[in-house]
């Protein structure tokens, strides 16, 4: 609850002062470098529906840093408001462009694309777009057998008979996107449904995979930054058996610190249910709230983005022993050195059960420390480079961890999948 409580404060230490448009400009007269001052003109100009103004101000930006993706969607923004889609048109594709991008930029860009080619045609504020995957790929261990298949419980060690072999899979994926702009305001209404189908080769039939999420949220233009308030909700099933269902709701925010420093933090609480499934009997018992704090930053230089983000968490389970707390790290650094666009991640997380489980070992209580690393390369199927606005893209992904738990029924050492996709924005 405490680091709960550190990042609420984020929310309510972003309030100022109010000052009026001329005393900013003065301000930025005195100083017309000042990425902060001309940020805070632009934003109150906006406000006052002074939309050249804005523009103005934002170009004073770009002038001094090229690169500087939030400044570029403000300014895209402004000109869609304007009617000059042409101009609006150009700096979405600048910021999609970029892999180097705040990837949260780059997505936004995506979706008012769509917005600047339907107002091109009726002048309408409404927005539809989406993406597909088709992947195939080999994951090791694919039933999460634990090392050397040993099972503590009740006081001994027993031999599992389940299988550690690596299976082949085959997934499709589609995400649909419907999105609403305002007029004279950033404000923007944002809903999204994702389906995800997994299938597993040869024997393993019952490690299919399939699940839906959806979403509903208002990105709106407060406290120097973007703030998004969503709910969102799904299912999985796999096997075809309903196993888990879940609705939450979260509240983000995202600004600019400095040049090309993005910043972000957010809170959020998801309700599990997990289902009776066949062949785990205590699955139910898993349900409950598992609410989310993060804060993270996202840096772009010339040729690289990198982005770090913390994220703690509580899992309130209807028995205490699958209730925990926990703690991650995600670490990614993107470049578009040579061919493509490449990126290489890190993550760690480490979950701490709250009281021991009798079935396995009613004297030790769970400690779970699991690392994940790999790399992933794109490249566009037209320009053969780096991946472009609705071109087909083709991605190389593979990813290597472990679970160092302190109970041998859930260690692994050999958590590797490799896969590859084609995929689209449409």
């Amino acid at each position: 609850m405490k680091k709960l409580f550190l990042i609420l404060i984020l929310f309510a230490s972003t309030l100022v002062y109010a000052e009026t448009e001329e005393e900013l400009f003065e301000q930025v007269f005195n100083n017309p470098q000042s990425l902060e001052l001309n940020f805070k003109l632009a934003r109150l100009q906006l406000k006052n529906g002074n939309l050249k103004g804005a523009a103005a101000s934002l170009e004073r930006i770009l002038v001094r840093f090229e690169n500087e993706s939030t400044a570029q969607l403000l300014l895209a923004r402004i000109n869609r408001q304007l009617k000059n889609f042409t101009e609006a048109d150009r700096l979405y594709n600048q910021i999609i462009s970029n892999p180097n991008a705040p990837q949260e930029n780059i997505a936004l860009a995506r979706q008012e694309l769509g917005l600047v080619e339907e107002a091109e045609e009726d002048q309408s504020l409404w927005a539809f777009n989406g993406y597909y995957s088709v992947a195939w790929g080999k994951r090791d261990n694919a039933r999460a057998a634990s090392l050397n298949n040993e099972i503590f419980y009740s006081g001994s060690i027993y031999t599992s008979a389940v299988s550690d072999e690596a299976e082949y899979f085959r997934q499709g994926t589609l995400g649909l996107n419907l999105s609403r702009g305002f007029e004279n305001s950033n404000d923007r209404l944002i809903s999204s449904v994702s389906l995800n189908d997994r299938s597993y080769d040869s024997s393993y039939k019952d490690g299919r995979n399939q699940s839906y999420n959806f979403s509903l949220g208002y990105d709106k233009e407060m406290l120097n930054g973007f703030t998004r308030f969503s709910v969102n909700g799904g299912e999985m099933h796999l096997a075809k058996q309903n196993f888990l269902g879940f609705t939450g709701l979260r509240i983000d925010h995202r600004r600019v610190l400095m040049p090309n420093l993005l910043l972000n933090f957010g809170v959020g609480g998801t309700k599990l249910d997990f289902r009776y499934y066949d062949g785990i009997p205590d699955n139910n018992l898993k349900s409950g709230w598992n609410h989310t704090a993060n804060i993270g930053l996202t840096k772009t230089w010339k040729r690289f983005r990198g982005n770090i983000n913390y994220t703690a968490g509580r899992m309130s389970a209807k028995e205490d022993w699958y209730s925990y707390k926990s703690d991650r790290v995600d670490m990614s650094l993107t470049t578009d050195y040579g061919i493509g666009s490449t990126t290489l991640f890190k993550s760690f997380t480490k979950n701490n059960y709250e009281e021991a489980s009798a079935a396995i070992n009613p004297l030790v209580e769970r400690r779970d420390v699991i690392n994940n690393y790999g790399v992933s390369w794109s490249i566009g199927l037209k320009n053969w480079d780096v991946p472009q606005a609705k071109e087909p893209i083709l991605t190389v992904y593979y990813s290597q961890g472990s679970n160092l738990s302190n109970l041998v029924n859930y260690k692994r050492d050999d958590n590797r999948e490799w896969m590859l996709s084609i995929s689209q924005n449409f």
